[in-house]
């Protein structure tokens, strides 16, 4: 790269940017990272935290993204940032918001949010913050890098369909409206910026549940880690830094990637995705290779065929005794002691397609799984009142199992997403047996399914040891428990005789 500060970071951090006949370029290391090393850290060119509705004000912390409790710091000046906390406030002040302060009209921002549809605002304000941000004058070192690596990236604006330009050209519109009101200097291509940022933001979720938190616009990430649909690396935001962790061991020479898009969709809806957003065709081994990992991917890609059959074992209604497939429990264990027992990512991920590989489509494919995810969240929405059959409990403990040995099959088992399940899938085995007990209704075939105590506290624990390496398990959001916390309940829990 032509850039000295940027080098500099990259050598840092234990990596080199090499040439590649395929990609272009990929990034690579030069020492050794352990699982959950942190890889590469730094502040976004432009940040912004998630709004649940558009139409509703403000509901997360400027700084971390925390859903905001009801007494919230302000800035003293500008009075526009919200914080969760004193050390919120002052931690974003030192960082960055004493050369943001006073620069920009949010409230204009909001304004000219208003002329647009609900799904297309996070794009404006993505537009103008960069905009404003590249504007500034004085800045940290941090935040030089930012920018060089912005310029790096490329517009792909030639390949843009004509209706995503539509829409660009419309936010476009809308911001060179507002431009004096909002505090913009800037004479930057507002669809340029669209298009850069477009196809290179990422979202950030919550440290303790897959629920998006925010926006980051990160252009030196973007342009060093290329996407793979099997990554050996993920990221958290943490206090308004990017943090990259390995989610396996990483040797010397090994590439480092990130998922830009979910790798649980099927392989041609992933490929059409990412031509289509990020201009590339994915060369990852998920999609080229003949691993086991490979072949699984293949299995999960297959179309129900002309019948539409559903799942074998999905309830018509919650009557029936609830049931579960075999393979379910053998990869779930598998996923169990893994992590309790260790052994090679190979071994692993074959044992997966042994167990797996003769199902048919109706019960082991995408269409599968999305069938036991409606499952999982009808159940979960009929448990939340208060009086429940003992069958809907249990539908939801096995429906959530589904979805976990999915997620294992899919996913790279450090990934925070299966470490969020098998979370829930542990609370809700431990409700399921405690509302079983009180009302003395425990049927022994429950056994059979999954459902014990040793079953939650194993599952706890697994969910422990995953998202200490790719989340932040101690930290809460507002009015929850950390995950360090509710593992601590759950693996100590017992029933008195």
């Amino acid at each position: 790269m032509d850039s000295k500060e940027i080098n500099a970071l990259v050598a840092e951090n234990g990596l080199r940017v090499e040439l590649d006949s395929i990609k272009g370029k990929r990034t690579v290391a030069v020492r050794e990272f352990k699982r959950g090393d942190t890889i590469l850290s730094i502040r976004p060119l432009y940040e912004f935290p998630a709004r649940g509705n558009e139409e509703s004000t403000e509901s997360r912390c400027t700084h971390c993204f925390a859903r905001l409790p009801k007494r919230r710091p302000r800035c003293s000046q500008c009075r526009q940032t919200q914080y969760c906390s004193i050390n919120c406030q002052t931690a974003h002040w030192t960082s960055r918001h004493y050369f943001e302060c006073m620069k920009m009209d949010e409230r204009a921002v909001d304004a000219a949010c208003m002329e647009l549809k609900p799904e297309f605002r996070p794009s404006l304000r993505m537009c103008v913050g960069v905009m404003r941000t590249m504007s500034f004058q004085t800045v940290p070192a941090w935040l030089r890098v930012q920018r060089e690596a912005w310029h790096m990236l490329v517009t792909h604006r030639d390949k843009h369909p004509q209706f995503v330009l539509t829409q660009y050209e419309e936010i476009a519109r809308v911001i060179n409206a507002h431009r004096s009101d909002i505090g913009l200097d800037s004479t930057s291509d507002a669809i340029d910026v669209l298009c850069r940022s477009g196809c290179n933001n990422f979202a950030a979720y919550e440290p303790n549940g897959p629920r998006m938190s925010g926006y980051l616009c990160s252009p030196l990430v973007s342009v060093l880690l290329n996407h793979s649909c099997l990554p050996n690396a993920a990221f958290v935001h943490m206090g308004g830094m990017q943090i990259v962790r390995a989610l396996d061991d990483v040797q010397i020479g090994d590439e480092i990637t990130l998922a830009y898009m979910d790798g649980l969709q099927p392989r041609d809806v992933r490929q059409k995705q990412l031509s289509a957003v990020y201009f590339f065709d994915c060369t990852c081994d998920k999609c080229c290779g003949e691993s086991a990992r490979a072949q699984v991917d293949v299995l999960m890609s297959r179309a129900l065929g002309v019948d539409g059959q559903m799942p074998e074992y999905l309830p018509t209604d919650y009557v029936q005794p609830p049931a579960i497939e075999p393979w379910v429990l053998r990869v779930i264990d598998m996923l169990l002691a893994h992590f309790q027992d260790g052994g090679t990512r190979d071994g692993f991920d074959q044992g997966l397609l042994d167990c797996v590989g003769s199902l048919p489509p109706r019960n082991f494919s995408f269409a599968a799984y999305t069938h036991w995810l409606e499952c999982q969240d009808d159940c979960l929405e009929r448990i939340s009142s208060d009086r429940v059959p003992s069958n809907v409990r249990a539908w939801a403990c096995v429906s959530a199992m589904y979805v976990l040995a999915f997620y294992a099959c899919v996913y790279p088992p450090y990934l925070s997403l299966v470490g969020f399940q098998c979370l829930e899938a542990s609370k809700l085995v431990w409700n399921t047996l405690v509302a079983s007990e009180m009302s003395n209704e425990i049927p022994n075939e429950w056994v059979e399914l999954g459902l014990s105590l040793d079953r939650v506290k194993r599952l706890a624990r697994c969910a422990q040891n995953i998202l200490r390496v790719s989340a932040e398990p101690s930290v809460s959001a507002e009015g929850d428990l950390s995950v360090e916390s509710q593992v601590a309940l759950l693996a100590g829990q017992s029933f008195v005789n």
